[in-house]
This record gives C-alpha cells, structure tokens and sequence, in this order.
C-alpha cells in the first residue's frame, strides 16, 4: 500500500551534505564530547536541525490514503505540510492545534458545513494557502468565521477565497500575522446579523495587504490592536464602514481603496495614525463620509484623493492632525470641521467641484489653513509668485447657517440664498467666522 508520507528529499540531501562539511570547530567539539559521553547526546540534540529532518508531506484527495483534511491533521505533527488536490471537501469545523502549513491546489473547497468556523488556528506558525472557504456557522450568539485565530503568532494566511461566511478573517491576540491577497465576500444583509471581512481584536505588529473585501458589515473592522500594516486593500460595498477601528494606536494604512460603502472609513478614540495615499470614493449617503474623525491625535492624512462622498472628512474633536496634500474633488463637503476641533494644519491641498469646501458651527477655529487651492477662490495675484494676494474666506454665509441648522438645505440655490451670497461678496464682513486661508494658492497643486 501507497505511504501517505513523504520525507522532504532535499531536506534530507541538504542535511547529509552539511553533515559531511563540519569544519574543524566543529571536530574538535566532538572529539571533547568523546571523552564525556553523556554530553554527546545533549550536544547533538541541540545542535540537528530535528524539526525540518523529520517533517513530512501529506497529500489529500479523493483518490489518496487520505480523504480528508480533517484525516490529515490529525496524523500531522508540528512543521509538516498537507497538500491537497482539486475537489470539495465537505469538512465541518476544523480545529488547528499543530504548526503546520495546509497548500492547496487550484480548485480546492473547503465547506464548513454552517456548523461553525470552518478553519480554526489555535497554534504559533500556522500557514494556510490557496484555498476557497465556504460555509460558516450564523449566530446570535458566537462570531463565526472562515478562519478564526486566538492567541498564536506568526499565521500566514495568502490567497485564500472566502465566500458565504458571516465574518471572513477573525483575528483575536494575535501576533505577527500576515493576511495576504485574499478574497472575501459575505452574507450581510444588516448591521447586526452581519460580520466583518478582517476582524482584528488585541492584535499586534499583524500584516493585512492586498486583500478585497465586500457584502461584509465592515470590511476591515479593529480594536484594541496597534504597530499594524495596512496596505493596498480593497474594500467596497459594505453595509457600514469599508475600515473601522476604535482604540487602536500607532497604525498606518496606505494605498488602500475604499469605495462604495454606506460610509468609507472611520477612525475614532486613537492616535498616532499615518493615513498615506489612500482613495474614498464614492461613499455617499444622507450622511455617508469618506473618512469619519472621532477623538483622534497626533495623525497624519496625507496624499489622499476624495472624491464623490457626501463628506470627504468629518472632523469631530480631533487635535494635531496634518492635512496635507490631499485632493477634495467633486464632494457635498470637502471637510466638516465641528467645534470641538483644534490646532490642525490643513496645507497644500486641492479644494475642487465641491459643494461646500468647508464648514463649520463655530465662529473661530485655532485650526490653520494655508496655501490651500480653491477653486472659488476669486482673489488675484499681482506679484506673480502664485500665492494669491487677499486671503480666502473657507466658509460662506450658508455655508455656517447650513452646518447649525442642515435643514435650511432645501434652500440650496434659492433665490434668497443667491440674494445673501450676493451681499456677502460685496460687504465680506456679515460672514459670521474667522476661517481664512492667507496664503491661497492660484494653481492646483499637481
């Protein structure tokens, strides 16, 4: 009968040739342990490459000793690998308690029978690849996932299409874990029976780059989880937010696409977040944002483009946030900045085809504004340095009256409102704010 093991060749190759070039060192080493023969064996343990020597490959299909990957894990131990051939493998939950590595081939079903999660991780260094994972449990009660993970580090996750599962990826105290292009789409159809794409929870120094994710209630959704990468993802048409995170400190997330959604990203109660060449688009709503701030410090927004949202930022009771060198095209509102909103720099940015560049319900601000273009900006430039000359006023007369009281936007364009707007280009003073860019630029910033 067939073995449904296979020793690693060139492991076994590669050690035999590093066996036979011991260097001198090394020799006398041994010739010491000869004199003390109950050192030799400590020595050699500590020193052979044990786990790599013996690991093995294990290969599942229809037609193999092994029919299942449930069989295959069951017979692994710590550093083997399973490889599994094209086919659907109706599996149920399946719990992971073993570093090892599941590959499979291009074709390869896993179905979890909507029992409830379908891969659970429980153990350090687990790699997952090339698989379709179907079917999670649905609950009231648990968070059921495709993969779940609690308390491991180092998990590899890459190619992996999710489909039909209340939450994709659910990350709990995790450690150096990478989720690379992988797929999910979900099952939401309403806030509170759906889940998220990539759910991180008390995780740490993880990767998630390249992944899509849509249909979920949030694409990305974290807590309480810090030092993470987030890069190149691609999260559109979710019920709620395409990213959400919540007390979660020093991150960056560059690159990524938020397109879609009932609202693109919000970020609240965290600091120290680098937000780099992002895109929002198209999140619009009766109060969809591209990006929601809320309680947030000491971040930076920067090389982002905006556009097609209801609000491009709503700015709630953050502090020292730069803003700088972004592109706000064709919003409602470029930004909306309450209150309770102080000592930010919004510099250098495009301010073009929206509705409202900014706006605001108060009458002073200690946030700067400068060398900003604005597309309404009427001012002129004598000394030719491409600097206008007069500052620009940011918010209008209805522009403030419409941030206090919103419903007065059903007299948008009205012939009242163009009357005032009117009076406010000829006497500037009955603006009832101090919002002022003194260094507006005369071109767009390329």
């Amino acid at each position: 009968m067939k073995t449904p093991f296979l020793f690693n060749k060139k492991q076994i190759h590669h050690t035999k040739n590093s066996n036979h070039k011991l260097n001198r060192s090394f020799y006398l080493i041994l010739r010491t342990c000869k004199t003390n023969l109950y050192i030799l064996p400590i020595f050699l343990i500590s020193i052979l490459p044990t786990t790599s020597l013996f690991s093995k490959t294990i290969f599942v299909c229809t037609n193999c000793t092994i029919k299942t990957l449930k069989d295959a894990i069951t017979l692994s131990q710590n550093g083997d690998t399973i490889k599994i051939q094209p086919g659907i493998y109706k599996e149920g939950f399946l719990p992971i308690t073993k570093s090892i590595s599941i590959i499979g081939e291009n074709g390869v079903v896993i179905d979890g029978l909507k029992e409830k999660h379908v891969l659970g991780v429980y153990a350090n260094g687990v790699r997952i690849q090339n698989l379709k994972v179907i079917g999670s449990g649905i609950s009231d009660l648990s968070e059921f996932a495709g993969v779940h993970t609690e308390k491991v580090k180092d998990c590899y996750f890459e190619n992996l299409s999710l489909e039909d599962n209340v939450y994709g990826f659910y990350l709990a105290e995790t450690t150096n874990c990478t989720l690379k292009n992988n797929t999910s789409i979900g099952n939401a159809e309403n806030e509170v029976l759906g889940g998220n794409g990539i759910h991180l929870w008390s995780a740490s120094q993880n990767k998630i780059i390249g992944n899509k994710l849509k249909k979920h209630r949030d694409g990305i959704y974290l807590e309480f989880s810090e030092h993470l990468e987030i890069e190149g993802n691609e999260s559109e048409e979710n019920i709620r937010y395409g990213m959400h995170f919540m007390f979660s400190n020093h991150n960056q997330f560059n690159k990524n696409i938020f397109k879609n959604n009932s609202a693109g990203v919000a970020v609240m109660y965290s600091k120290d977040i680098t937000m780099e060449e992002n895109k929002f688009l198209d999140n619009w709503g009766e109060s969809s944002n591209g990006i929601l701030l809320k309680d947030i410090a000491d971040s930076t927004l920067s090389k982002n483009r905006f556009e097609g949202n209801t609000i491009a930022v709503f700015a709630d009771g953050i502090t020292n946030i730069n803003f700088q060198n972004n592109d706000f095209i064709n919003n409602g509102w470029g930004i909306k900045i309450l209150g309770n909103t102080d000592y930010n720099k919004i510099i250098d940015n495009n301010f073009i085809k929206n509705v409202f560049d900014i706006s605001t319900n108060t009458k002073s601000t200690t946030n700067i504004f400068s060398k900003n273009y604005w597309d309404h900006y009427e001012g002129y430039d004598l000394d030719k340095d491409q600097i206008g000359d007069i500052p620009h006023k940011t918010i209008h007369f209805f522009g403030y009256w419409i941030a206090v009281y919103p419903f007065l936007m059903v007299l948008y364009e009205s012939p009242v409102v163009l009357f005032l707007q009117g009076i406010e280009k000829a006497f500037p003073i009955v603006t009832p704010i101090e919002f002022e860019d003194q260094h507006p630029r005369m071109k767009e910033r390329i």
